[in-house]
């Protein structure tokens, strides 16, 4: 019965250790600078996302990394609100030094700041994936992308203890430390994003597709880690500068392990390929053949339209008796002279003039240079003459053009346009 006993007094003293820490979490949250700068992080989230263009919407991959800039905005104003609440920490410092507990109040400040900083990202999140499941593309969500917020709320979580860490000593300069703080993580942020070292602060952005790429795991946990360790470090730094006679052995060694762990991991950011994405197998299906069409998961309802664009491309083609494209693609896999790359515009688009420049292209190596004056310029001018108008697209005339393209016979017309493209394909660079 004793045994009994003594089991129950132990699960009574868990359930109300349990029922305390979940009270004091809640009396953060509520108590916390965050929870009033909560709706202005919001709005500034959702301004960002709609006033941009949205070109991601139809790829999970691209739609979640290029959210992740948003850190960029919700970093430095985060660093401003903890900058204050860690002033207001600082007027309370007799009370803290004096019950021997300052990493443990400073880190459930830290903590409820970042909570709610975080309800903003991810209602933020959850918005953007609402305009990728608006095109049906929702449906190729991943681990990669799921996992890829993690670096930007790690980001935002050292941040915060940047700005809590100078409010707390910021002493009698409270009221300067708060802007002052969002100032210069953001222009530290700007710093490193245009500098050498971006990969500190390279955790979302991107311009175009990501077809076929995903950001690169190592460096992924490499930034984790870095932003953990640094956070840590910041916040014991900030607690105990002030009682460091408090400090135990085992907490000195811990500190240490932290630093080590944050040496380490800058190390390798620092050292590590400037190239945050890398090839990601399987991101595209294939339909079809002559020509086979490759398209991200969340466009693959395109092909018959595109296929019906790029048939009379073909065709002209076969006129000349010379190989058409074996296959377009929309990733970075495989792409060469007989590989058309696609691009979401010429996927979702209507420009069939830009369709036709790509299939141009698959004729002369990326390398070639089309240069005033050059063979190459005028064998540019006449190919893209004869094949708009074997498809009916708009063909311009040019002072290069070949005039028995538009006066000469049709067996003329054939034989200037074939040693068009011979020639384009002659350049190997």
């Amino acid at each position: 019965m004793t045994t009994t006993a003594t089991r129950t007094t132990r699960a009574d003293r868990s359930t109300a250790a349990t029922a305390r820490s979940t009270g004091a979490a809640r009396l953060h949250l509520r108590r916390s600078l965050g929870r009033t700068a909560f709706p202005f992080l919001l709005v500034l989230v959702v301004l960002n996302t709609l006033l941009r263009p949205m070109g991601w919407r139809y790829e999970p991959m691209w739609a979640v990394y290029q959210y992740n800039f948003t850190v960029m905005l919700l970093g430095p104003l985060l660093a401003g609100v903890a900058a204050w609440e860690g002033h207001r920490l600082a007027r309370a410092a007799p009370f803290l030094s004096a019950h021997h507990r300052p990493l443990a109040m400073l880190a459930a400040a830290w903590a409820a700041l970042l909570a709610w900083c975080c309800a903003a990202f991810l209602l933020g999140l959850v918005l953007v994936l609402g305009l990728v499941a608006r095109t049906g593309a929702l449906a190729a969500l991943g681990p990669p992308e799921l996992l890829t917020p993690l670096p930007a709320l790690a980001l935002l979580g050292l941040a915060c203890a940047v700005g809590l860490a100078a409010g707390r000593l910021s002493g009698e300069g409270g009221k300067v430390a708060a802007p002052l703080a969002a100032i210069v993580v953001f222009l530290v942020f700007l710093l490193l994003y245009s500098g050498e070292l971006s990969e500190f602060v390279m955790v979302g952005g991107a311009t175009s597709s990501l077809v076929g790429l995903r950001p690169k795991a190592g460096t992924q946990t490499a930034q984790i880690a870095f932003y953990a360790a640094a956070t840590l470090l910041v916040l014991i730094a900030a607690a105990w500068s002030t009682a460091l006679h408090h400090l135990r052995p085992r907490q000195f060694l811990a500190a240490a392990a932290t630093a080590v762990l944050c040496v380490l991991s800058a190390g390798h950011l620092a050292s590590a390929d400037p190239l945050y994405l890398e090839a990601r197998p399987g991101d595209v299906r294939c339909q079809g053949t002559r020509p086979e069409i490759c398209l991200g998961r969340g466009y693959a309802t395109y092909e018959p339209r595109l296929r019906a664009k790029l048939t009379p491309l073909v065709t002209a083609m076969a006129e000349l008796d010379l190989p058409a494209p074996a296959a377009f693609r929309q990733d970075a896999l495989r792409s060469g002279r007989n590989t058309g790359q696609l691009s979401p515009d010429t996927v979702t688009g209507g420009d069939s003039e830009l369709l036709l420049d790509m299939f141009l292209g698959t004729y002369y190596g990326s390398d070639c240079a089309i240069e005033p004056g050059t063979p190459m310029e005028r064998h540019h001018v006449n190919a893209r003459y004869w094949l708009a108008a074997a498809v009916g697209a708009p063909a311009y005339e040019d002072p290069l053009l070949d005039p028995r393209l538009t006066s000469g016979s049709p067996a003329e017309r054939i034989a200037v346009a074939r040693a068009a493209f011979q020639g384009l394909a002659a350049c190997d660079g």
